[in-house]
This record gives structure tokens, sequence and C-alpha cells, in this order.
């Protein structure tokens, strides 16, 4: 019981921090969405006009109905952390290993809920849906909240991201975002304490099976 307790602890933790980085201290904006493109020209880069505004990138990922990736977090003192996520419209389900055991998170963001898996243990706890972060897709579309400012056009693992930044509560996020697909491919906060890195690989959109999200028959819950 006590390495279930400990569990919990670690990873409701984890999950706390990874909305707080992502969110860029938990800022929720003013409720009202400013020019998709920050009030600037987006360019490439080189000085001239990109074909595309923010707003229509993000078109293309409000449209993702399903998609697996892999999310690498690296913050400053402590090691990479991994995670296996599946999104399928309002319900996300993650995969990570703690203390060398796996854990799986279970959201459904319609019904308020959020359940931390132990498939070793076969147990299920409920858990502070609060606690509950944003799917990368969210992360996205979420940014015109900000004000952000286009800096330009890059290309990272062979996929054409525009690139915008805003800060807010004195932490600075700058986000990489997917033209293909309206999809962040990188975010760096940085704050007082260091930069951190969230870096979005091995995407898919891909058709999940409604039973990914679900627990499976026989689990005791908690």
């Amino acid at each position: 019981m006590k390495k279930i307790i400990s569990l919990v602890l670690v990873v409701v933790m984890v999950m706390g921090c990874i909305s707080l980085i992502a969110c860029g201290g938990g800022g929720e904006g003013d409720g009202t969405a400013p020019p998709a493109n920050g009030g600037t020209t987006p360019s490439d880069g080189d000085g001239t006009p990109s074909e595309e505004t923010l707003g229509e990138i993000l078109g293309r990922g409000a449209g993702i109905d399903s998609v697996k990736y892999d999310m690498l977090i690296t913050a400053p003192g402590a090691p990479t952390v991994t995670q296996t996520i599946w999104v399928k419209q309002n319900k996300m389900r993650t995969e990570m290993t703690e203390q060398e055991e796996p854990i799986i998170i279970l959201v459904d963001f319609d019904a308020g809920t959020m359940y931390m898996y132990m498939p070793e243990q076969n147990m299920a706890m409920k858990v502070d849906f609060g606690q509950a972060a944003k799917s990368a897709v969210e992360e996205a579309q979420s940014i015109p909240n900000y004000n952000p400012h286009i800096i330009g056009t890059e290309t990272r693992d062979g996929k054409v991201c525009l690139v915008a930044e805003y800060t807010v509560e004195q932490v600075t996020v700058k986000m990489w975002i997917w033209k293909e697909h309206g999809f962040p491919i990188r975010i760096e906060t940085t704050t007082t304490e260091g930069k951190t890195i969230i870096e979005f690989k091995n995407i898919e959109f891909v058709d999940i099976p409604d039973s990914k999200f679900e627990l499976p028959p026989g689990v005791q819950v908690m």
C-alpha cells in the first residue's frame, strides 16, 4: 500500500507540473482571443510574409479527431520524462513508467474524471481531475488567447513549423506548430529557474479504438 500511495503522489506531481509548464504558469489569458496572428504579419524568417496565418494553421489542428504521440519533457535538474499519449475526441490515455512500474492515466474531459491505472497491481484509483494536463492539440489551440508574437518559420524533424512566442505571468513560452497539421512539435517554457522543453515525436494520426480509454474488466477501483 505504501508503494501505491508513493506512486500516486509521484504521478499526480508529474501531471501537475506538466499542466503548469504547458500553460506557461497556469495563466488563462483574459478570455478574449485576439487576432490569430497576434497583431503581427507572419514571416518565413527572411522578412517575407508567409502564405498562411496562425489561425489558418490552427484550423487544421482543430479538425484532429484521433492522434497518438510521444511526449518528452526535459526540465532543469531533472531526467527526461517520456510519455506515450493517445487522444480521441475528448478522451486521453497517457502511459508512463514510475519506479519501474507501468502507469496508465485515463482522462474523460466530458465526464470530468481521471483514473490512474496500475496494470501490475490490477488496481485503479480515481484522482483529482483538476490535475489533468491538456492534450497537444489543446495546447496549440489555446495559443491565440495569449496574444502571441509570430517569429517565423523553421523546419524541425523534417516538419515545416510556424514559430510563435508569448509571455504570461513572467513566463515565456515558445511553440513550434507543424503547418501541415496545426500540431505542436516543440514547446519551450522559460522561467527564472531555467528552460523546460517539451517535444512531441512519433506523431500518428490514426483511428484509436474506444477500448483504449477504458479500464479493463475486473480492475479494482479505489
